[in-house]
């Protein structure tokens, strides 16, 4: 029954459990996206760059000892500015 519909499991009248298909879907992330300690650190994470900033791509590919990024080459419109 699953495979067409989500069920939900009941325990004296209260939903308990619902059962559904995970055909064709990325069990990966919907174990962290149900997982209450990783919500917690992507939280405590949004919040300390919120409040204290982040550190740059360039910066971490240097802390790396990778070379910067070149910045992408403007994108050239044709004659009819297409």
């Amino acid at each position: 029954m699953a495979r067409e519909e989500t069920i939900i499991l009941t325990r004296k009248g209260a939903p308990l459990v619902a059962v559904k298909s995970l055909a064709g879907s990325d069990w990966e992330s919907l174990s962290l996206a149900n997982n209450s300690k990783f919500i917690a650190i992507i939280e405590e994470s949004r919040r300390s760059y919120r409040e204290q900033g982040g550190i740059g791509l360039n910066e971490i590919r240097k802390q790396l000892g990778l070379k910067p990024r070149k910045k992408p080459p403007a994108k050239r419109r044709g004659v009819n500015g297409a």
